[in-house]
């Protein structure tokens, strides 16, 4: 048996997130894992505190060496989101795959078994992989915000909890649900390929086990700041 975490939406370097205060848990949760999946918006670049973007990354790889170091044998996957695909940190992931025996990244999703993991911007509307792409092209074009008027507007909408009503008024689980298997299915990699679940972000709503055309859904939530995150655990052969 293999035991497999896996956590999302971190968002490392924004000042919403609280995710130094998570970072015990992951740590712990390394320790006991053979498999643990960083899965997508782990760090972001987008709204970074950080004073330039190649700083960034640069503490990102090290956040990602440090974290490799807990527990050799436990193999570090780190899928991207939309906040942390950019083609020069790409090229950083690529050398540091390289250094690393236990690390591996993906652009836009792992399969382990009969499991898969993406973080799930196709939960927004019916995407085909192409239009992923396409999509994630077009975040690595947005310079991150450093205005503050726009960071203070984000800020009140997480404090009202105004981002989790919107939110889960638009990601109803039934709607994320068939987005995912439409796009994994374009992938071929639908329920008649073996795959019984599908772990994902994005949205920021914590799901466990929901099911859909006989496919179990889960999403770890959120370290941004009144939001829940949750390590997510299972157990393959």
């Amino acid at each position: 048996m293999r035991r497999v975490s896996v956590v999302s939406d971190l968002h490392i370097f924004c000042s919403r997130s609280m995710w130094s205060s998570k970072l015990h848990g992951i740590e712990e949760a390394i320790k006991i894992s053979d498999v643990f999946v960083l899965n997508g918006d782990t760090f972001d670049f987008r709204w970074s505190s950080s004073k330039t973007l190649h700083s960034t990354f640069e503490k990102a790889i090290e956040f990602l060496k440090k974290l490799s170091k807990i527990n050799p044998n436990c193999h570090i996957h780190l899928n991207l989101g939309n906040h942390d695909h950019h083609a020069g940190f790409c090229k950083m992931l690529d050398e540091l795959e390289k250094e690393l025996p236990n690390f591996s990244w993906h652009p836009y999703y792992l399969k382990i078994g009969s499991m898969v993991f993406l973080h799930g911007e196709p939960t927004e509307r019916k995407m085909t992989h192409r239009q992923l792409e396409k999509y994630r092209k077009r975040w690595e074009k947005k310079k991150p915000i450093t205005e503050p008027v726009i960071n203070n507007l984000y800020d009140l909408a997480i404090r009202t909890g105004t981002h989790v009503v919107l939110t889960r008024l638009f990601f109803t689980k039934r709607r994320m649900a068939k987005n995912l298997l439409w796009y994994l299915q374009n992938l071929g990699l639908g329920p008649d390929t073996g795959i019984t679940d599908v772990y994902f972000g994005h949205t920021h709503v914590p799901i466990a086990n929901f099911r859909y055309k006989g496919v179990s859904f889960h999403n770890s939530g959120t370290a941004y700041k009144g939001m829940k995150l949750n390590i997510l655990r299972t157990l393959i052969l």
